[in-house]
């Protein structure tokens, strides 16, 4: 009971700080404000961007699972890169 509670625990502290630092819980908006931030392009060049990259892999409509997936790769970019 107790690792249920402390794993319901850090579940929420994650979602809080993860809230907190891109004011939303759609991973695709999080892939885009850290592309923007990585590359200091405007919000549409990254949105363009962000679309034809899934498109390149055949998604037409991508999925918070494909946006999830896709913002993993950018922080692995993001973090050898050491930022």
């Amino acid at each position: 009971m107790r690792y249920a509670l402390l794993l319901i625990g850090l579940t929420v502290a994650a979602t809080a700080a993860t809230y907190v630092r891109y004011e939303s819980l759609d991973p695709c908006d999080w892939m885009e404000q850290d592309l923007a931030r990585q590359s200091s392009l405007p919000p549409i060049v990254v949105r363009a961007r962000i679309r034809a990259e899934f498109l390149l892999e055949g998604i037409t409509e991508p999925t918070a699972t494909d946006c999830l997936s896709g913002w993993w790769e950018i922080r692995a970019e993001g973090l050898g890169e050491g930022t």
